[in-house]
């Protein structure tokens, strides 16, 4: 290669650099902007709002098929739980493809229910934005780690207790093996857990 063809390639990827940089930095500041404002449970704020289209896809595993459409709600019963938890949540960025907008990075969710049922690691995945020229998140994809444990597991004996001596509030609570999550039902689960807890420490007769 002469030295005209040499300086031609540097230019142009001396120009595709200064093209991509502003858009990689914008990817990551609004990611870790996202990130931060649900740290701090704040939902409403444009941080968290203006992250994700009103309605978006969300992918577990393998991005076949259509996805799961969910509209953005952050009055959502998920929203209260976690509040109601205590959630905390870290996303340590990978790789960050400007061109074509995707941003993927390590996650790791911790909750005081986590905690509580035996859980104190959380849960782990790998996660995936590709977001819209716009910049807000279009599809998102989850590929949980094999290490996580199941929630469904741990609470399993605090269920079937529930079912017996509580069967009103459980019934409330856990419908067809699956959490009903809102603020009340997070209040809800406490008293199941003080209740189980005492139970459980009191001598057999």
């Amino acid at each position: 290669m002469n030295n005209t063809k040499l300086y031609l390639v540097l230019v142009l990827v001396g120009l595709l650099f200064e093209c991509s940089a502003p858009a990689e930095q914008e990817l990551r500041k609004k990611t870790e902007a996202y990130f931060a404002a649900w740290n701090r449970h704040d939902f409403t704020h444009p941080d968290f709002a203006n992250f994700k289209l009103d309605t978006s896809y969300v992918w577990h595993g393998k991005k076949e098929g259509k996805g799961i459409e969910t509209l953005f709600d952050p009055y959502s019963g998920w929203k209260q739980w976690d509040i109601a938890w205590n959630g905390a949540y870290k996303f340590q960025i990978t790789r960050i493809d400007a061109e074509n907008r995707i941003v993927q990075g390590n996650f790791h969710e911790t909750t005081d229910f986590f905690k509580i049922i035996g859980m104190p690691e959380g849960i782990t995945a790998v996660v995936t934005f590709w977001f819209t020229p716009d910049m807000q998140v279009k599809e998102t994809q989850y590929n949980w780690s094999d290490s996580n444990r199941s929630m469904h597991d741990l609470v399993k004996p605090i269920v079937a207790w529930a079912r017996e001596n509580d069967s009103l509030r459980i019934q409330k609570v856990y419908l067809q093996d699956g959490f009903v999550p809102n603020k009340e039902n997070a209040a809800e689960w406490k008293i199941l857990f003080d209740s189980y807890r005492i139970a459980m420490t009191l001598p057999t007769k």
